[in-house]
C-alpha cells in the first residue's frame, strides 16, 4: 500500500512538470516581440514608395535646368519707310552717344542659376536744339547667349531683335534735355554659352512701347560698349 501512495504522489509529480513545461515563459515572450518590433524598424526605410523617390528626383533634375529664355518683343527697324515725319526724325545721332559698359567679369551664380552682368549704360547729348525723351539704348548679345525669364530682370528692359538680327537687350534711359546725359547701373541675368563669329558691338536708339509689345528702331548712334562675354560657359 506504501509503494502505491509514493506511485502516485510520483506520477502527480510528473504530471505537473510536464504541465509547466508547455507554457510560454514572459521574459522569452518580450525578448521575441522586442526583436520583431527592432526588425520592422529597421525594414521601413526600405518600404518607402518608388513615387517618392522618382518625385525626389524630378524636383532635382528641374532645378538643374536653365531657366526658359526671355521671350522678345515686336521689332520694327525699317524705319525708311515713309510715313509721317515725326521729331525723332530729326534728332542728329551724329550727336547722341550711348554707353553699355562693364568693368566687372560676368559670374555665375550658383543660388539663382545663372549669370549675372554688372552693367552701366546710358546716353550723351551733344546737341544743345533736342532732347532724348522716353528713349531706350539697345545693344546685342552673342549667338548663344540669351536673357532667362526669371524674378530679377530689371524693369525698363526688354528684348528686342536688332537691324542685323541679332538678339538685343534694349534698356530704358532717363530723359535728357538738352547738352547733357544720365546713366545708371543695373544687374542683367544672362545664361548659355557665346558661340559667335560674327558679333555685333554696335548701340543702337529705339522708341518702346512696353505696354504694346512693340519696338521702333531710330537709328545707329555712336558708342562706348564693353561687355566680355567670354566668361560665361554652358551649365
Amino acid at each position: 500500500m506504501k509503494q502505491k501512495i509514493i506511485l502516485f504522489l510520483f506520477v502527480l509529480l510528473m504530471a505537473f512538470v510536464v504541465a509547466g513545461c508547455g507554457k510560454d515563459d514572459p521574459d522569452t515572450n518580450a525578448d521575441a516581440n522586442n526583436n520583431e518590433k527592432e526588425s520592422e524598424t529597421v525594414d521601413k526605410p526600405n518600404d518607402v514608395p518608388d513615387e517618392v523617390d522618382d518625385e525626389a528626383a524630378e524636383e532635382s533634375n528641374e532645378e538643374d535646368e536653365e531657366p526658359e529664355e526671355l521671350t522678345g518683343i515686336e521689332t520694327d527697324n525699317d524705319h525708311s519707310q515713309d510715313k509721317e515725319k515725326t521729331a525723332d526724325e530729326d534728332l542728329k545721332l551724329g550727336e547722341i552717344h550711348g554707353t553699355a559698359y562693364s568693368s566687372e567679369d560676368i559670374e555665375y551664380d550658383d543660388d539663382k542659376g545663372y549669370y549675372v552682368l554688372n552693367l552701366l549704360v546710358g546716353l550723351l547729348n551733344y546737341e544743345s536744339s533736342q532732347d532724348l525723351d522716353e528713349k531706350w539704348v539697345a545693344f546685342a548679345l552673342p549667338d548663344g547667349v540669351t536673357v532667362p525669364d526669371v524674378e530679377d530682370v530689371p524693369s525698363g528692359m526688354v528684348v528686342v531683335t536688332l537691324p542685323d538680327d541679332h538678339t538685343g537687350v534694349a534698356l530704358k534711359i532717363p530723359n535728357v534735355k538738352g547738352i547733357g546725359g544720365e546713366s545708371y547701373k543695373l544687374e542683367l541675368p544672362l545664361q548659355g554659352e557665346p558661340d559667335d563669329n560674327d558679333p555685333n558691338e554696335n548701340l543702337y536708339l529705339y522708341n518702346v512701347d512696353g505696354n504694346k509689345g512693340h519696338a521702333e528702331l531710330i537709328g545707329e548712334i555712336k558708342s562706348n560698349r564693353e561687355i566680355d562675354f567670354s566668361k560665361m560657359k554652358e551649365k
